[in-house]
């Protein structure tokens, strides 16, 4: 073989690894932006869901039987996108999360306007501190 044949396959073995490297890197860059994009997703619409389950609250007195099937919904959508942040985020965004819907339960389950008003203010405390947990988690402080 003269040197032109193998300056051909050099060429050819350096493309291959380039094509490999450059496959690899730009997976796992995928990888890293989806999984982001997901956990956001899930953090927002878990948040969303912790808003309106308090607004419905704070709409409607105590033990009113046609709030409490919108409260439920909400109950329900929050413990999916917690099923979620439990597959993308860390132990403290999931604890804190826990602790918020425990916190939600408190608002349905309030029987005066006063228990109502504790376990809203609870509630609200316990969004800031999800809130915290995934901005550090997602180095965002």
């Amino acid at each position: 073989m003269d040197a032109s044949g193998y300056a051909a396959w050099a060429a050819a073995a350096t493309s291959m690894a380039t094509l490999v490297v450059t496959t690899v890197v730009q997976g796992r860059r995928e990888q890293r932006t989806w999984s982001r994009e997901a956990l956001t997703d899930a953090f927002v619409a878990f948040l969303a869901a912790s808003w309106k389950h308090s607004d419905i609250a704070k709409a409607a007195p105590p033990g009113d039987p046609a709030a409490a099937t919108d409260l439920a919904v909400q109950y329900g959508e929050m413990r999916n996108h917690l099923t979620r942040l439990r597959l993308l985020s860390s132990h403290d965004v999931l604890a804190a999360g826990e602790r918020l819907l425990r916190l939600h339960r408190h608002i349905q389950e309030a029987g005066t306007a006063e228990q109502l008003e504790r376990a809203l203010s609870a509630a609200s405390e316990g969004r800031r501190v999800v809130v915290a947990a995934g901005k550090k988690h997602m180095g965002l402080v």
